[in-house]
């Protein structure tokens, strides 16, 4: 038995077409499978924690939405261990799906989670607010500052619901990006590396975990990242003026970026962050809000997904 969680609003209406296909497809093939329909923010998690709790053995969860979506479900699995996930992507910036090179065919990824021949484990990410002790997980990245504040407005933004239409969407990202370029306020404070290091910074524009490389709708974040090693891949970009910034954004790109004076890449296992006032903070492209301290962890090979 499949279980698909499909947000059919994902990437403006695309989720529901996909969702229409790929249903021809299993009654065709005679595969028995539920289906349930997001409807509301964290619905994808109750729904995910609903199938867990009424059904035994091994779970075969199908996400068809975006990695909002994706995220959401991660965070309503209680035991990765009784799950078999797979993804049919259908955002706007398929993050996940791009970092482990799953294909753009709706079909053919339906293909592999019916017949799966190969699957991954996985690192999940997980914050901790510190002063509400709240946790969430991520399954691509979390980040504080300039990303966190690019999220926050492409949700506000009618832009990304125009631009898809069109099949633009992540054009969104990069139009927000240069203006928040210019209105995102720069942080002061430090991080605390495995327990053990700490460093302080001033004028950070972001602080970034990833699990994956690339966020923000293919921007190359962590170039080097390994999602089953255990391990967050950290970048830090501070004492840049915004001009230099602009210079360097086209870098994110294509992971050149990590060359520059100004940029610090590092892997840890763990990482607390002290700013001086509260930024805003995404967590997968979610924005939860604003906070002024967060821990920040890796937990290996947590989720077993098909590729």
């Amino acid at each position: 038995m499949h279980h698909f969680i499909i947000n059919p609003k994902s990437r403006t209406g695309r989720g529901i077409k996909i969702w229409t296909i790929v249903k021809q497809e299993l009654d065709t093939a005679k595969v028995p499978y539920t289906y349930h329909f997001t409807e509301y923010k964290f619905h994808a998690s109750k729904i995910a924690e609903e199938i867990c709790r009424e059904y035994s053995g091994i779970k075969n969860i199908v996400v068809l939405g975006g990695d909002g979506t994706v995220n959401e479900v991660i965070n309503g699995i209680h035991d990765y261990d009784e799950v078999l996930l797979g993804y049919i992507p259908t955002g706007s910036s398929n993050d996940l799906a791009r970092s482990l090179v799953l294909s753009k065919d709706s079909i053919q990824n339906l293909k592999h989670i019916l017949s799966p021949k190969e699957f991954k484990y996985i690192d999940i990410g997980e914050i901790t607010i510190q002063h509400t002790g709240e946790k969430r997980r991520f399954a691509v990245s979390t980040g504080m500052g300039f990303d966190a504040a690019i999220c926050e407005e492409s949700f506000r933004s009618n832009l990304k619901t125009v631009l898809n239409k069109y099949g633009l969407g992540k054009l969104t990202y990069i139009i927000i990006a240069l203006k928040q370029l210019i209105a995102c306020p720069f942080m002061n404070g430090k991080v605390i590396i495995d327990g053990i290091q700490t460093k302080s910074y001033k004028n950070v524009l972001m602080i970034t975990s990833m699990i994956q490389r690339y966020e923000g709708g293919g921007m190359k974040i962590a170039p080097a990242a390994n999602p089953s090693d255990g391990k967050l891949s950290i970048c830090i970009v501070h004492g840049l003026s915004r001009a230099k910034i602009l210079f360097l954004l086209p870098t994110l790109l294509i992971g050149k970026h990590v060359h520059f004076k100004g940029v610090d890449t590092f892997d840890c296992e763990t990482l607390g962050i002290q700013l001086e006032q509260a930024a805003g903070v995404h967590v997968d492209g979610e924005y939860p809000g604003e906070f002024q301290e967060l821990q920040v962890i890796c937990l290996p090979k947590q989720l077993r997904i098909i590729i």
